[in-house]
């Protein structure tokens, strides 16, 4: 496969949290199934004498020497023996591994093949089993501790311990720094030169709330904060692999998230909402009325990459599991459970028979594309629909002539779906004369879906009998009105319309679908157009049946409604599919399984003596679980992912891991205290950030001494501000801002990033403007194969698995990106063109303009004096704004 430019960012990229996440979903799981039956520790005489289930073993390597060169994919023989380019090197012996996994592999040794396994004594450990109530006595297990919330706050923890060290913290920082760093910190943009004025002028005794208040008001928050929770869920909206395929209306979650911050819904019901919002009883409504935003949230399940041609249906599927079991519990419990999928953690207090008590839950899950209007919405629709003209809409009557490998599937010939599951009105009624039909009683108006069940898909050929509006083949998956085949989770082939009026058969040939798990989906999403399907056949011939017309159809299309139709909102949502236990993976192989292990939830947080009684899938259950016993836990690591925003490092340095491996708390008191203030709350975020951005420990300056430094070098007691460099998207919008180019529009559509020439790979789409419309860094496509080259050289983190951390590296692409990116340098101009036209022809005064603008302060004499001579040497204003971007002070703040 080849891959786009964005590879050379990931290979520097594998390194921390990342690289680990890398490890254990790429590479472990391809050396488990594929490599441990001979070289293993666990084996009397491995093979060559390789170990590869340990670290220690797979850098020791066997008889011939070393295996792997951390760095030098080329002169590593493991990845010349799984590539079998030497004829005498060839592994595995039964068969060459597929392309997607040995480039992983090269990836990861050319990323310095991290390898987060520990050596040692743990194997001896291991065989004692795990001893739950011994591990429930673990600080992040323990209910929260601490005494009410102190009159002082945040401080009287953070003094105490500078106290304690003989240490006093650094002055206050200036009015002009604390509204950067707080403006920054709460919506990813700059202050303006009018907001500075404001703020240093105000000195009532509520000038810094105030601030504040309005900072958490503005729609901007939202996006910022909502991009660092897309980093939890390894938001992305194509699938990634060969062909990159669209992810459907991935768009849509993004925004809910956006919305939830905004309108600051309380963290447990939106932690319910992404576990089992298809399943409240109440869902949430849209402010407006029209949609169900409940829902949405359980997009975040969809996220993963998409093999589009898996070899094997149950290891994709387990595989997609694996996958959202480990987003899931880092995301909102900071636990690493994915490690149990092949045996017992190694560390923390997680039996395998936990992972698949939870995999159980996410098995029985799957997602569809449907409607989600709200009740109120929808009986609007349905009343206008009553209002349509009926119509003779006669499909006819045709006999089928079967073959001996025929086999109808559907014919929709009942008075119902038949186990196919319909949303929105165009299929509310049920089928018409046999017909799956989207123009219900007569209006082009309505939409809707209609999923059929899950099956395995028998036959070579389907045959689908339908009459449909023409569609456009371009779209693929984004055409709104199809019949659109799934196949293991990733939407395989679409039967498109010709736009004869009439049924007509359509021929697909399974070749990638062949005896993988499908299922159906007739989507109609256009009110102009419609879709009816009254036949699907599976066959192994090529030719659909011969069909004789026994009565002539009469298909005419409806007239307009006499009303118009409110909009539907279509997304991906979950479903409870066959609820079922799942099967003990032995050593995580599909391929070996034990008993079925009863869906339950983790034994170390699970305390009462029953077990859970769970209904459907269990999601449900599981929402409420997380949010009632975990939340002590849940409360920790997200109050300390909020800190780590605010200040650099979070109270405890591993946000995703608060196991035995990870750090502990630096200030545990702090911790639970901020923690139970929380859920004392409400848990509502604003509060939250208040408490955190008004404390006088956010107000100090970022200057350090050097006692402090000697006796704190990770400033953990913080006894002054870490200077932040911006992340990728706040440095891109606080260019356009400057510039003048930043458009305020919301949600929506994602803008298609910009395509340079010297990006290529399958799957490549055109490119977008490269200024991207002006909008905000969030609202950029995220396409897994061709990340934009910005954001990845200032360290934007890989849609893999969750990343509460990003990497903040220095690299040399980051000075090149700011000197010679051609988005840089329109905006420079565009930046120039501002400040001429808006502090007028006198270079001193657009100067002052440039630095007030950029950096939130008046320039100093020099500044001044310098920047001038430098536009009057004939230089164009708009390289002194290129300067400007390309400065420390601008990439950071203090």
């Amino acid at each position: 496969m080849i891959r786009s430019i964005a590879i050379l960012f990931s290979v520097a990229a594998l390194s921390g949290a990342e690289g680990d996440d890398f490890f254990e979903s790429r590479i472990r799981p391809v050396l488990a199934e594929k490599c441990y039956g001979c070289h293993s520790s666990k084996l009397r005489e491995p093979k060559a004498n390789l170990q590869l289930d340990t670290r220690a073993g797979l850098r020791k390597g066997g008889d011939s020497g070393p295996v792997i060169l951390p760095g030098d994919p080329a002169g590593s023989r493991l990845l010349t023996a799984i590539s079998y380019t030497d004829f005498h090197l060839r592994m595995p012996p039964t068969g060459k591994l597929p392309d997607a996994a040995i480039a992983d592999f090269k990836s990861w040794i050319a990323g310095g093949a991290p390898d987060p396994r520990v050596d040692g004594p743990v194997a001896a450990a291991r065989k004692a089993g795990i001893d739950l109530d011994r591990g429930r006595k673990f600080w992040a297990f323990q209910p929260l501790e601490g005494s009410p919330w102190p009159s002082g706050g945040i401080d009287s923890f953070l003094l105490a311990k500078l106290e304690a060290k003989s240490l006093r913290p650094a002055p206050e920082t200036s009015r002009r720094a604390w509204l950067r760093r707080v403006t920054f910190d709460l919506t990813g943009l700059p202050p303006t030169p009018a907001e500075v004025d404001a703020f240093t002028s105000d000195l009532s005794a509520d000038a810094y709330p105030r601030v504040v208040d309005r900072l958490l008001a503005s729609p901007q928050y939202g996006e910022r904060w909502g991009r660092h929770w897309l980093d939890l869920v390894r938001y992305a909206e194509t699938n990634g692999h060969e062909y990159d395929n669209n992810k459907l209306d991935a768009w849509q979650y993004r925004d809910y998230v956006i919305r939830a911050l905004n309108e600051d819904v309380p963290f447990d019901a939106f932690v319910r909402e992404h576990l089992a919002g298809d399943l409240l009883v109440n869902p949430r409504l849209s402010k407006d009325g029209a949609r169900l935003e409940s829902p949405i949230a359980t997009n975040y399940l969809w996220f993963g990459e998409v093999l589009n041609s898996a070899t094997d249906s149950a290891k994709s599927k387990a595989d997609n599991v694996d996958n959202q079991l480990d987003v899931t519990s880092k995301a909102f419990l900071g636990l690493t459970v994915a490690c149990a999928r092949c045996h017992d953690h190694k560390f923390d207090p997680i039996p395998t028979l936990d992972y698949y008590g939870l995999a159980g839950i996410l098995h029985s899950t799957g997602m569809r594309e449907a409607v989600i209007d709200s009740p109120a919405r929808a009986e609007t629709i349905r009343k206008a629909h009553a209002q349509a003209r009926p119509i003779t809409r006669n499909p006819g009557k045709a006999k089928f002539r079967l073959r001996p490998s025929d086999e109808v599937w559907a014919d929709f010939s009942g008075p119902g779906w038949g186990g196919w599951f319909a949303s929105g009105e165009a299929f509310a009624r049920g089928p018409h004369d046999g017909v799956a039909d989207s123009a219900g009683a007569g209006a082009n108006e309505l939409v809707g879906s209609l999923t059929s069940p899950k099956f395995r898909m028998p036959k070579h050929w389907v045959h689908v009998r339908m009459a449909a509006t023409k569609g456009d083949k371009s779209l693929i998956e984004r055409e709104p009105v199809r019949l659109t085949l799934v196949a293991d989770d990733y939407k395989s082939v679409h039967y498109l319309g010709s736009g004869k009026g009439e049924f007509e058969w359509i021929s697909m040939r399974m070749t990638l679908p062949y005896q993988r798990t499908c299922y159906f989906e007739i989507v109609d999403r256009s009110r102009t157009g419609n879709i009816a399907v009254d036949a699907i056949v599976f066959s192994e011939e090529s030719k659909p049946p011969e069909t004789e017309i026994l009565e002539k159809a009469e298909w005419r299309e409806p007239e307009p409604l006499p009303v118009v139709l409110p909009e539907s909102t279509f997304g991906m949502i979950a479903w409870d599919e066959a609820p079922t236990d799942t099967r003990l993976h032995i050593r995580g192989s599909h391929q070996n399984l034990g008993d079925p292990v009863p869906r339950h939830f983790l034994q170390v947080l699970w305390r009462s003596p029953e077990a859970p009684v769970l209904q459907g899938s269990g999601r449900l259950a599981l929402a409420n679980w997380m949010t009632t016993e975990a939340a002590p836990l849940l409360s920790r690591v997200y109050v300390n992912r909020v800190w780590k925003h605010h200040f650099g490092q979070g109270l405890v340095r591993t946000p995703d891991n608060f196991g035995l491996t990870g750090e502990r708390p630096a200030h545990r008191e702090l911790l639970d205290a901020l923690a139970a203030r929380f859920i004392a709350g409400g848990w509502s975020t604003k509060q939250l950030h208040r408490d955190i951005v008004l404390s006088a420990a956010y107000r100090r300056s970022s200057r350090s001494d050097k006692a402090a430094e000697t006796v704190d070098p990770r400033n953990e007691l913080l006894h002054h501000f870490p200077v932040q460099r911006l992340e990728a998207e706040s440095l891109r919008d606080a260019i356009l801002s400057v510039a003048g180019t930043l458009s305020p529009k919301m949600y929506g559509p994602s803008v298609v990033p910009y395509i340079s020439k010297y990006q290529e790979g399958r799957g490549k789409p055109k490119s977008g403007p490269l200024e991207g419309n002006g909008r905000r860094s969030i609202y950029i496509e995220v396409r897994r194969n061709f990340l934009t080259p910005m954001f990845l050289a200032f360290d934007y983190p890989l849609p893999i698995s969750t990343m509460g951390a990003r990497s903040v590296s220095t690299v040399p692409s980051q000075a090149l990106i700011l000197m010679n990116n051609e988005f840089i340098l329109e905006q420079a101009g565009k930046w120039a063109e501002r400040v001429a036209r808006e502090a007028g022809p006198e270079p001193p005064n657009q100067v002052k303009l440039l630095f007030r603008q950029a950096f939130a302060r008046d320039p100093e004499s020099w500044e001044t004096a310098e920047s001038v001579q430098f536009l009057q040497k004939g230089r164009p204003l708009a390289d002194l704004a290129h300067v400007l971007f390309n400065s420390a002070e601008f990439l950071y703040v203090e």
